[in-house]
């Protein structure tokens, strides 16, 4: 019922609510979820009438026509009566709506406006939408590259106090965001902020932010391709033999894997240490390094994945997290949780995931089983060992 990266922070629970203080987020943890059907169309088809709502509609159009081209294309996505639909074409917009309530489906439908696929606009807008939904992310995903993405939510300024505010709706109203936590956390789907508009509250909605985002933050793809550029263009990578040898050499010793994949290997030669004269097989992987880039096929007794998560991009880790374990259950990780030193060629710091200790350790939890925590040399370093003593 949560967002697939909310539910990593961690959180202190409150009754119903789960709040993540230091992320500006907080879910309902418990509780179930309103109906959407002929009832709820009703009362938003009440709303959509108001005088208030026109207003709102007028200051949507209007941020559109400051962030994208005359005559783009847009999805609205829990689109109601496609009242907003109605408004964005009568300026020029090329608009169609969507809406998880058949009801509404069937009124889009009957408008000739009806459409589900957001890869196919240049815009997506999610006006009083994404408070309800359970994953957004799994229409992030599909919002190409360089599009635009538009919304408009309740924003808190202290999550504690949300029950004290109209907007707690238990079983409707499934996240909660502070204006810095929704910015951060758009930013974690790769959306960069380009506008905050208060022209909600200017018509009198109560505590309404509106949002202007574009999807054109790195993505895993130009993460690895910043990384084939430090590769080659500066002595980066080569540090796990010195940080991690005596770790995976205990670990060698005590299970004498027959087979070792070191992956997210760098420029370090770490598994040549466990050659045993070429008895024990040995791979090696890194998709920012050429004779690397291909992951060795079949499973290893033996996963080495040391200073490579908090590389991922927070969206992306669930996918590293699978692939790893598609090569095996026993993976020894260690993950820093600190800022590294080394930057990206475009200024950001080499670790782009930084989460607490227990945050990764849930995560892990949650993939992985029979872990086992082992001591590290590093205060700020999680080591974990999967898939048995």
């Amino acid at each position: 019922m949560v967002d697939k990266l909310i539910k990593r922070f961690d959180s202190v629970r409150d009754n119903d609510l789960a709040i993540c203080e230091k992320r500006g987020v907080a879910y309902q943890a418990v509780g179930g979820r309103v109906g959407y059907g002929a009832d709820y169309f009703s009362k938003v088809q009440a709303y959509e009438g108001t005088p208030t709502a026109k207003a709102a509609n007028a200051g949507r159009v209007a941020m559109l026509e400051r962030q994208i081209a005359p005559g783009a294309s847009v999805l609205d996505w829990g689109a109601g009566t496609g009242a907003f639909v109605k408004a964005a074409a009568a300026s020029g917009f090329a608009a169609k709506g969507w809406d998880v309530n058949p009801v509404a489906r069937i009124k889009l439908t009957e408008l000739g406006v009806v459409d589900g696929d957001p890869y196919r606009f240049d815009a997506v807008t999610m006006w009083d939408t994404i408070e309800h939904m359970e994953q957004p992310g799994e229409v992030f995903k599909s919002i190409k590259k360089g599009g635009h993405f538009f919304a408009s939510l309740p924003i808190f300024d202290d999550l504690k106090k949300i029950r004290e505010s109209k907007h707690y709706r238990p079983g409707e109203h499934l996240h909660y965001w502070t204006d810095a936590g929704f910015v951060d956390w758009m930013a974690l789907w790769g959306f960069r902020l380009l506008e905050r508009s208060g022209h909600e509250v200017d018509v009198g909605r109560e505590s309404i932010g509106a949002y202007a985002f574009r999807r054109d933050l790195p993505d895993y793809h130009d993460h690895i391709a910043a990384y084939r550029e430090m590769h080659l263009t500066k002595h980066y990578g080569d540090s796990a033999t010195e940080l991690y040898l005596d770790l995976a050499t205990e670990i060698v010793k005590k299970r004498a894997p027959r087979s070792i994949l070191d992956f997210g290997c760098g420029r370090s030669d770490l598994a040549a240490h466990f050659w045993l004269d070429g008895a024990r097989k040995i791979g090696r992987y890194d998709p920012a390094i050429g004779r690397y880039e291909m992951l060795p096929e079949g499973k290893f007794d033996l996963v080495l994945c040391l200073d490579v998560m908090e590389h991922i991009p927070m969206r992306d880790v669930d996918k590293i997290f699978y692939e790893l374990k598609s090569k095996g259950d026993v993976v020894l990780f260690s993950i820093s949780t600190k800022l590294a030193r080394a930057k990206l060629p475009d200024g950001r710091n080499a670790h782009v995931t930084i989460l607490t200790k227990d945050e990764w350790l849930r995560w892990v939890k949650d993939v992985f089983y029979n872990l086992r925590l082992l001591p590290s040399k590093y205060e700020e370093e999680l080591v974990i060992l999967t898939g048995g003593a």
